[in-house]
């Protein structure tokens, strides 16, 4: 039977065919991927014993954990995966949302989700953990392929895909944290409002804020969804405005009039996240409020542009919690992307906005490399720009730079180092 393929206007990035049947490689691929990763960890692992933070780690727990959690340190292999975050979420995992921990700082769905299967399972968290992280983060790296290779074209969804992957932020789609499960949920509704399927959408939008605070701006590009839904003389008629409204209503799947209802998603499930912590701690707002222990995110922040210009300029170290140059350049890099992303697709600016602007505006770039790895209209304008070269050599170069950063930030974050 011959392939079926369709083909579409070159845009940045040239090639625009599309070939549904390819998705079985791309899967392949991923696994692969992760099999080669997972060879690579258990080598730095073992072979790095000597390199890990004993006295880092002894003094984390000491600082932000109750006492008597993890008091007798844990085993041998599974201390190099429970490094800085991962510990919070894990002990959330078995003790809960108790009113006195710091850890209630974290949202609660990625570590609900770790005590649910590890109770289905019986397996240990950290196990549970990295399962689902790694489950979660090859179902979004696919989900992510599939749409863009729609949109754009097989060579620019092959070519975004590395450069995600590579990126030196990615390392945490692996780990206990909640990016692999956020990342999923933003490919559900990528994929959802590029297909006109509402509920999938609906219910990606509703649990992102759960997943991850930035999840409820997720009302930013889905009123500019709703906007090029709506009919009527009064939308300006600049080319690119009709567009953009023939391109989100091609299909004519009737679903424009509740393009509106996927707004307040977002709105609810941040609602219920509320619910959720004034049923577990007595204080509705506990986690917001448990946010200065940190000192770093305030929702303050996002109008205090001359405190942001400051920020940026602020660089003190390489790569540290505070001060870090990598997460400076990172988000410059956003910056020289967007000229592409316009071109690529003007509500491309609508994700960044949520994505890219907002954690580095409310966070003064604090673990912004790590932020930016779920900023996928990055990896789509860099795979637009490098597919512009006739030759795959500079596309190379880049996801090989990014791999070396990358490779080097895993080593720091599997030895108890400062890696996001």
């Amino acid at each position: 039977m011959r392939r079926e393929q369709t083909t579409q206007p070159t845009t940045a990035g040239g090639d625009r065919s599309y070939e549904p049947g390819r998705w079985m490689r791309v899967v392949r691929t991923v696994l692969l991927v992760k099999l080669a990763y997972a060879a690579v960890v258990a080598f730095m692992v073992f072979e790095g014993e000597a390199s890990f933070e004993r006295e880092t780690a002894r003094a984390i727990l000491r600082t932000w954990f109750p006492r008597g959690w993890q008091e007798e340190g844990r085993g041998r292999w599974e201390r190099h995966f429970a490094t800085w975050d991962a510990e919070h979420y894990l002990y959330l995992s078995a003790e809960g949302y108790n009113p006195e921990a710091r850890s209630i700082a974290f949202y609660p769905l990625w570590p609900l989700l770790v005590r649910l299967t590890g109770a289905l399972t019986g397996w240990n968290h950290v196990v549970v953990g990295l399962a689902l992280a790694n489950l979660f983060s090859a179902g979004a790296w696919c989900l992510f392929h599939r749409v863009t290779a729609r949109r754009w074209g097989e060579r620019v969804a092959d070519v975004a895909l590395a450069t995600l992957v590579a990126f030196p932020g990615s390392l945490f789609f692996q780990f206990i944290y909640s990016e692999s499960l956020f990342f999923l949920l933003l490919m559900v509704l990528w994929w959802g409002l590029e297909r006109h399927r509402f509920g999938a959408a609906w219910v990606a939008a509703y649990l992102a804020p759960l997943a991850r605070g930035v999840g409820v701006f997720g009302v930013v590009p889905l009123a500019w969804q709703a906007v090029f839904h709506m009919r009527g003389r009064w939308l300006p008629r600049w080319r690119w405005w009709r567009e953009e409204q023939e391109r989100v209503t091609a299909g004519g799947s009737g679903w424009g009039g509740k393009a509106w209802g996927l707004v307040l998603a977002p709105v609810l499930g941040w609602g219920t996240y509320l619910g959720l912590m004034q049923l577990w701690t007595g204080n509705a707002f506990a986690g917001v409020e448990a946010q200065k222990y940190w000192g770093v995110h305030a929702i303050s922040h996002l109008w205090d542009l001359r405190g942001f210009w400051e920020s940026l300029f602020d660089v003190q170290s390489w790569h540290e919690f505070h001060s870090s140059l990598l997460d400076r350049v990172g988000f410059l890099l956003l910056v020289y992307s967007l000229p592409v992303q316009w071109f690529m697709g003007r509500d491309l600016w609508a994700w960044t906005a949520m994505l890219g602007v907002v954690p580095a505006l409310s966070g003064r770039f604090v673990s912004y490399i790590r932020f930016e790895s779920c900023t996928f209209p990055l990896f789509v304008a860099l795979s637009g720009f490098l597919c512009l070269f006739r030759r795959s050599w500079p596309a190379v170069v880049w996801v090989m730079l990014n791999l070396a950063v990358h490779l080097h930030l895993l080593w720091r974050f599997l030895n108890y180092r400062w890696a996001g």
